[in-house]
C-alpha cells in the first residue's frame, strides 16, 4: 500500500504477502496518488541525472534554487558594474548561483562566496564557510572589506533576514552597494533591517517557485533592474 505523510509517498508490503509474489502496487492506487508518486520518482531521477553532470547541482535540502541564466547574468552584470568592472571586492552571501555565473562570465571579477555548502570549498581562497545562524562568525579581515554585497537568504523568515542583515552590515564597506534577492513577503523586513527597496526587475528560478521574488537594493538601479518599483514602496 502507499502511505502519504508530509507530501511523500512510501510503499509498505502486507505482512502476509509471499516473498516471491509479484506485486503491482499501481493497480491499487488512486489516480491522484499514482500521479503524485510518478511525479516524485521523475523528480528524483532528474535530480540524480543533474548531479551526475554537474558537481554543483542545486540541493533542495539546503534550500538551494538556482536562478535562470537570464536572471543570474543580469544581476552579475549589475554587480560587476557597481564593483568598478569587478576590480573591487564582491561578496556573495548564500547565493552560489550568482557566484557561479560571475565565475563563468566574469572570471577576473574579485568575488568571494560565503556559503554553507562545502562543495564550494573547491574554490579555495574564494570560499568561506558561512552559517546564517552565526552571522558574524567570519574572519576579522573581511569586516568592512567589500564594495558590493549580494545576499540570498535561504529561508523566508524574520529570523533569517535579520541575521543575514547582520552579515551584510559586517561585510560592507562604508559606501557599499547592497543587493538582496528574497521573497516579496520579506519586503517590510528588508526595509526594517536594511533600509533597502524592491526593484522593478523580477528574478526567476529554474524551478518555478510558489513565492514571488524581488531584488532589493540600497541604491536606485535604473539601467538593468528598472529602478525602484514605486508601486511597492510605501509613501
Amino acid at each position: 500500500m502507499v502511505n502519504q505523510a508530509d507530501g511523500a509517498a512510501t510503499l509498505s508490503i502486507p505482512p502476509d504477502a509471499e516473498d516471491d509474489t509479484p506485486l503491482d502496487v499501481t493497480d491499487s492506487l488512486s489516480g491522484s496518488t499514482l500521479a503524485a508518486l510518478q511525479e516524485f520518482l521523475a523528480e528524483q531521477k532528474q535530480a540524480a541525472e543533474n548531479a551526475e553532470g554537474d558537481p554543483f547541482a542545486e540541493d533542495w535540502g539546503l534550500s538551494q534554487f538556482w536562478y535562470t541564466r537570464e536572471t543570474a547574468h543580469k544581476v552579475a552584470e549589475e554587480v560587476v558594474e557597481k564593483s568598478d568592472g569587478g576590480r573591487q571586492p564582491i561578496a556573495c552571501v548564500a547565493c552560489p548561483s550568482l557566484f557561479r555565473e560571475l565565475k563563468a562570465s566574469f572570471p577576473e571579477a574579485n568575488v568571494h562566496l560565503f556559503e554553507f555548502d562545502n562543495r564550494f570549498s573547491s574554490f579555495g581562497s574564494q570560499f568561506t564557510f558561512y552559517d546564517y545562524n552565526k552571522p558574524v562568525r567570519l574572519p576579522a579581515e573581511q569586516k568592512g572589506h567589500f564594495q558590493v554585497v549580494v545576499a540570498d537568504p535561504p529561508y523566508l523568515s524574520d529570523e533569517c533576514i535579520q541575521k543575514t542583515a547582520q552579515t551584510v552590515e559586517y561585510l560592507s564597506c562604508s559606501n557599499a552597494s547592497r543587493l538582496i534577492l528574497t521573497g516579496a513577503v520579506q519586503r517590510d523586513r528588508v526595509w526594517k533591517y536594511l533600509g533597502m527597496r524592491p526593484c522593478v526587475f523580477r528574478p526567476e528560478h529554474q524551478k518555478k517557485l510558489g513565492n514571488e521574488f524581488l531584488v532589493y537594493t540600497n541604491y536606485e538601479a535604473c539601467q538593468r533592474l528598472g529602478g525602484w518599483d514605486k508601486s511597492l514602496i510605501d509613501p
